[in-house]
């Protein structure tokens, strides 16, 4: 027997037509094996943590130093190590022996005669060698195509078979006999090194068999049930039903599948339809000629399906019409006879109703036919059909998504359990492919935790990120102790004005990154003079979003904009500032919609968030000497974004900056890739991107990502709740590698992100992206399940998969990245017990009246000075507050150093009914009209005569009831 090892073969995510095309080449491929024995095994491996964990140790390049007393380097690899050992998860491994040419009478007298024959006749002693050596190199090249794709099996993989076929049912060993060394191959006396301590017994008419073996100095036993496949109905594979074989994968323990197939040769098919046929018609004749009655239906079904065989044998393709004959035996194992046989009923009953399983007798015979090798144990439950029926059954299909080699994100939970690993710079440096990473799902499916997993293992493993999160979740990973030394949070809205500067945010072309062009000094200014114009694209889109869009849309506009950027220039020393100016010079010589341009752009300039595009010039970049961060997160707690998919004119003018103020902090995540050695591994994360694709020169910078993630050692994710968005985007679904879709329910987003994951549409795996992470419907939980998602890893695998941070070594990065509300983590402390809200109020009648300057809290009369002043619409609680907390309108005691309110959230508190009695006893306080802040006092109307809020350089609001010291 000549032993091969098949390829897996990929079955989930792909059209009926390619799967029947996968079905046909495997047909063809055992047709052309007429008039040969075949054995195909089907055993299990378990997964190789210690060889996945040595290969990621060593491809963990320049991870950084540990800190004392957080979790080091060995103790978060050893932690996924044991994590994994825990899940027991094995990969499918298919062989395939197939028969070689057997020996003749003069083959036998040759080999007994080799000794004299070698001296005198060493042609005729090697005859034999050398008709089989041609003969395997047909089988070789046979087998090797599109379809099995096999490989010749190793001395290795043959003494894994035997293992796990001679010991059938035990564990597996974690160590193999050593192959000889020099020749590569066994010997018939190496057979003993795998049928030495290993016994198989069976008490009469048993159920199952004992197999015991030793274990690492240790007996074990294991009974083995082993069933055989009965009588099968017609199955539509692949348009109803999956491959027969690989039923039995869905199953939570190992099965162990043999099969003994024999190809039939026509002539002899042919012969046996002639038997059959002349069978079935005295059959019929003797109905009728001899009984004068009318034959049984089924005896015109068999006559009709004798002669569809016949037809399909003498016509067509004879590779694919050729027929076999076999016999399909299934093991499994548990620790005691009742295990194995409730193991055994489990697998009848995953093949109900239309595949029978037996169990038949003589259970020894039939565990001693698994051993490559051994005769055959019994001819009952022989199977006929034809060798595209058997090619149907697709033994090696099985999940394979990912790498061996990259983190551990998850494992697979399609029919096929494993882990899930992957290198997210394994595209860039090993097959030159793009690092676009698309993170597609609605709201609650996992992004921002699949991006924080993502982030913190490969932080670990050595790379550096600049992580865009308007909302914030992210910052948590900056605080965790093992990278707080290394990491930082700015929140972009109270960061240094000019931050994101459209001038600055673009990153200056370095003379060492094209030291590989043809010409270097020419390349470098070629993609100067391109950095420029993207300054002046980027600063006219910014700015023409700042204005209202019943004025941006007018033509003169764009043109007086167009002039003066033009002007200004694209230098990285520019500001918005100079353009505003140079709008104003215009206007004086005459144009007089640059006037009005200008006096637009002067409002929008007074807005406290619009300080980050304006730099103090007195100062430095605030970017600049921040280099040696390996992780850094940009926040924009507090903006507004415009509702997704909302017309560009329903946006307000708060909205229409946040979304120049997002597209900015995009482009200012990309300058960090420019200013790192382009060889170092890095990684950017850009949150919100459904906006990006609405702003153009957000479309630009999402390409040029694309486009740079290969040469610059990038990694890009994109996270957007809507893949159309991204689709927009010129040759992003060409240019993406990876792909992650989480719960999707509307169609057209379906159809969209099955186009990014370059799945067939229309063939129903639309309605599968809206059943991703399932949940009870009448389950009041919290939803803290692991969420799925559907996994394209960029080299042909797209599996359904699911997210795994369950490993206790990582318990507080699993809370980092919650973003789960939770009204329980509100802290009361500062609040006594016998001030909280009763279950049920004792006394309902309302509080008297109080002298002016007196509160009663609780029955005490105590003077309101004795807390401080107090903002509009607050009430008092009564408790050990300080001097610098603040007691807001529902009761929470806020810090006074805590973000103020904005100014819309305060002119809402100004709409709220106040109680009577504390307008009474607080005359002059901070909302008394005569006050400092009231209307009338100096910073009202009478006091400055605009009565207008403006901000500090802090970004800080002022105002009616905003400062600090009207918070205390």
């Amino acid at each position: 027997m000549a032993w091969y090892r098949l390829a897996a073969q990929a079955w989930s995510f792909r059209s009926d037509g390619q799967r029947e095309i996968l079905i046909r080449q495997v047909a063809a491929q055992l047709g052309e094996l007429q008039g040969r024995w075949l054995h195909l095994r089907v055993t299990t491996r378990p997964y190789p943590v210690h060889m996945w964990a040595e290969s990621f140790d060593h491809n963990a390049l320049g991870r950084m130093p540990d800190v004392a007393g957080a979790l080091g380097w060995d103790g978060f690899l050893e932690g996924e190590q044991r994590h994994l050992m825990g899940l027991s998860m094995s990969d499918k491994e298919v062989f395939l022996g197939i028969e070689v040419s057997g020996r003749g009478m003069f083959d036998r007298w040759a080999d007994m005669a080799a000794p004299v024959l070698d001296r005198f006749l060493p042609a005729a002693a090697r005859a034999e060698l050398a008709a089989l050596e041609s003969e395997v190199n047909h089988l070789d090249v046979l087998v090797s195509g599109a379809g099995l794709d096999a490989v010749p099996a190793t001395a290795e993989d043959i003494a894994w078979l035997m293992h796990r076929s001679v010991a059938l049912g035990l564990p597996a060993p974690r160590t193999l006999a050593a192959v000889p060394e020099g020749t590569g191959r066994w010997e018939t006396e190496d057979l003993a090194a795998f049928t030495e301590g290993v016994s198989i017994s069976q008490e009469p008419y048993a159920p199952t068999v004992q197999v015991t073996g030793r274990l690492r100095s240790q007996t074990v036993q294991r009974n083995v049930a082993v069933l055989s496949l009965g009588l099968m109905e017609g199955l539509r594979i692949p348009e109803v039903d999956d491959p027969w074989m690989q039923h039995s994968d869905r199953l939570p323990f190992p099965v162990e599948w043999s099969a003994r197939m024999y190809i039939r040769r026509p002539e002899d098919v042919t012969g046996e339809l002639q038997r059959q046929m002349g069978k079935v018609r005295s059959q019929i004749r003797h109905y009728t000629h001899d009984h004068d009655l009318e034959p049984p239906m089924s005896l015109a079904r068999q006559a009709d399906r004798v002669l569809e065989v016949e037809d399909e044998v003498t016509s067509g393709l004879t590779q694919l019409n050729t027929r076999l004959y076999g016999w399909w035996r299934v093991a499994v194992s548990g620790r005691d006879e009742a295990e194995a046989v409730q193991r055994a009923q489990q697998v009848l009953e995953i093949y109900r109703p239309k595949v029978q399983i037996e169990h038949p007798e003589a259970q020894y015979r039939y565990v001693r036919e698994f051993i490559p090798g051994e005769p055959l144990a019994s001819t009952a439950y022989r199977r006929r059909g034809s060798v595209t029926w058997a090619a149907a059954a697709v033994p090696a299909a099985t999940a394979s998504v990912g790498d061996r080699r990259g983190i551990m994100i998850g494992e697979t939970c399609t029919a096929t359990r494993r882990p899930v690993a992957w290198d997210p710079w394994l595209a860039q440096e090993v097959r030159r492919a793009s690092g676009l990473t698309a993170i597609v799902g609605g709201l609650g499916s996992g992004k921002s935790f699949l991006t924080g997993l993502v982030v913190y293992k490969t932080l670990r493993a050595g790379a550096r990120w600049t992580v865009l999160d308007p909302s914030g979740p992210l910052a948590e990973l900056t605080r965790l102790p093992e990278l707080a030394p290394f990491s930082r949070h700015i929140n972009l809205l109270r960061a240094d004005p000019g931050i994101l500067n459209p001038y600055r945010v673009v990153a200056e072309p370095r003379p060492d990154h094209f030291l590989d062009d043809e010409d270097p000094e020419r390349a470098w200014r070629r993609e100067r003079s391109l950095a420029a114009a993207t300054r002046r694209r980027l600063v006219l889109d910014v700015l023409t979003g700042l204005l209202p869009f019943d004025v941006s849309r007018m033509p003169h506009t764009r043109i007086v904009l167009l002039r003066a950027v033009r002007e200004v220039g694209g230098a990285p020393d520019r500001h918005p500032g100079q353009v505003i100016d140079a709008l104003r010079r215009h206007a004086r010589d005459g144009e007089d919609h640059a006037g009005v341009v200008a006096d637009f752009l002067e409002e929008r300039r007074e807005l406290p968030q619009a300080a980050l595009l304006f730099p103090d010039t007195s100062r430095d970049d605030p970017w600049a000497g921040h280099q040696d961060f390996r992780l850094t997160v940009l926040t924009m707690q507090g903006m507004t974004l415009p509702r997704p998919g909302s017309p560009r004119e329903e946006w307000t003018d708060s909205e229409s900056l946040a979304v120049e103020l997002l597209n900015l902090a995009s482009w200012l995540t990309q300058r960090t890739i420019y200013e790192a050695d382009r060889n170092q591994r890095k990684g950017v994360a850009l949150d919100e991107t459904h906006f990006l694709s609405q702003v153009p020169t957000g479309k630009v910078l999402i390409d040029r990502l694309a486009r740079d993630s290969r040469k610059f050692n990038v990694r890009a994710l994109f996270a957007s709740q809507l893949a159309g968005d991204l689709l927009r985007v010129s040759g992003f679904a060409s240019l993406v590698n990876a792909v992650f879709v989480g719960r999707t329910d509307d169609e057209e987003a379906q159809t969209d992100a099955l186009r990014l994951l370059r799945v067939p549409t229309g063939v129903g795996y639309e309605e599968m992206l809206g059943t991703l992470s399932p949940r009870p419907r009448h389950d009041d939980r919290p939803d803290d399940t692991p969420r799925q998602f559907v996994f394209a890893d960029g080299h042909g695998g797209v599996e359904k998969i699911r997210i795994d941070l369950e490993a206790p070594h990582l318990e507080h990065v699993r809370e980092a990245l919650d973003t789960n509300p939770d009204a329980s983590r509100i802290s009361v402390s500062g609040v006594p017990i016998e001030v909280r809200a009763p279950d049920e109020p004792a006394d309902l009648r309302p509080a008297p009246r109080l002298p002016p300057g007196r509160l009663d809290l609780d029955g005490d009369d105590i003077d309101p000075e004795e807390l401080g002043a107090l903002r509009n619409g607050q009430r008092v609680v009564l408790g050990p507050t300080g001097l610098d907390d603040v007691v807001t309108e529902r009761g929470m005691v806020v810090s006074g150093d805590a973000d103020l309110l904005a100014d819309e959230d305060l002119d809402l508190l100004d709409d709220l009914d106040l109680d009577e009695g504390f307008d009474d006893a607080h005359p002059g306080g901070p909302y008394d009209p005569d006050g400092p802040d009231g209307p009338d006092g100096p910073d009202g109307p009478d006091g400055n005569g605009n009565g207008t809020r403006r901000s500090d350089p802090g970004g800080t609001e002022t105002g009616v009831g905003a400062t600090r010291e009207a918070g205390r």
